[in-house]
């Protein structure tokens, strides 16, 4: 009976309702922003339950009423046992939802994953740095060195480079009488070219056969340098708005036997599972219009004790 009970809790807070739990207060899911956990660290916005002492949501008498389809005295006693089992010494312990002490409310860290589904991240703030003041007082300085220096021996420096341009200019008048013997050599040789080379056996060849040598001692072969794309491989993608959600697993395999239990007591089914973080939730029924997805509902809700707690999801 607590177990069921229990379960019954899960979907309202899950479901978005909230849950009255008469004598204790309100859980409800509240979505809050984010948060500073230090100097240069935020907590990114998240869903979390919160307790309000104050009835803001249907009441879980009722809630049992629909679900078991019992009296109103039926369901309170019901409840009244369920509570007498889960709290405590004043700590109400919700075994899949959490723990209620005082007024401050603990979510398991199962539910925490189910109702924040892509997790809570943790944004790091990156102050502006000032090392470029740095650098341009040390550019700054290093200018001002250079200018100094500049007075300082640029005399000196300008006599050396008057005495090394005119070796310079020594060494290139020598350079180019030896580059006008080579140019005459070189044209004799270009004669000789032009009328045939001469071979190692003392044959003249062709100019067309010294082409046709010069001309496949510079053929290079190309080397292939085409290299394949890679292609990522396809992410899981959401193809409805709205989802018919049956339950929320922890576990694949355990959303796998949901989902052939639910395909023998739904006939119309068309059953999926979308992975949530580290959960799994398992679909009845998907479109891309919530109108459908709550005829889906009120149509099959009959048909099992289990489909009462059925809710729509909207991926966006």
């Amino acid at each position: 009976m607590v177990g069921e009970v229990n379960k019954i809790v899960y979907n309202m807070l899950i479901s978005g309702k909230g849950v009255f739990l008469p004598e204790v207060g309100t859980l409800y899911i509240e979505h809050q922003g984010a948060r500073k956990l230090s100097e240069n660290r935020l907590a990114g916005p998240r869903n979390v339950v919160t307790f309000a002492s104050q009835p803001q949501a249907p009441s879980l008498v009722e809630e049992i009423v629909s679900v078991a389809g019992c009296s109103t005295e039926q369901a309170q006693d019901i409840y009244n046992r369920w509570l007498q089992k889960t709290r405590q010494e004043g700590v109400l312990t919700i075994e899949g939802v959490g723990v209620l002490k005082g007024k401050s409310f603990v979510a398991d860290a199962a539910f925490n994953s189910a109702i924040n589904p892509k997790g809570v991240k943790t944004i790091v703030i990156r102050r502006k740095s000032h090392a470029w003041i740095y650098v341009l007082c040390a550019l700054c300085v290093a200018v001002a060195l250079g200018f100094f220096a500049y007075i300082m021996w640029g005399d000196k420096i300008l006599s050396a480079s008057d005495k090394t341009a005119e070796s310079e200019v020594v060494a290139t008048s020598e350079n180019t009488v030896a580059a006008d013997s080579l140019s005459a050599d070189n044209a004799a040789q270009t004669n000789l070219a032009d009328e045939g080379v001469v071979a190692e056996d003392g044959r003249s060849l062709p100019s067309e056969d010294v082409s046709a040598a010069t001309n496949a001692a510079n053929t290079i072969s190309p080397e292939n340098a085409e290299q394949k794309n890679t292609v990522s491989p396809a992410t899981h993608k959401d193809y409805f708005a709205y989802y018919v959600v049956a339950g929320v697993f922890s576990t694949e395999q355990n959303a796998e036997r949901a989902v052939a239990s639910f395909k023998a007591k739904v006939p119309n089914a068309v059953c999926a599972i979308v992975p949530r973080g580290e959960k799994y939730m398992v679909t009845l029924f998907g479109s891309d219009k919530q109108e459908e997805c709550t005829a889906f509902i009120n149509a099959n809700r009959d048909l099992s004790p289990e489909l009462n707690s059925l809710w729509i999801y909207n991926k966006r």
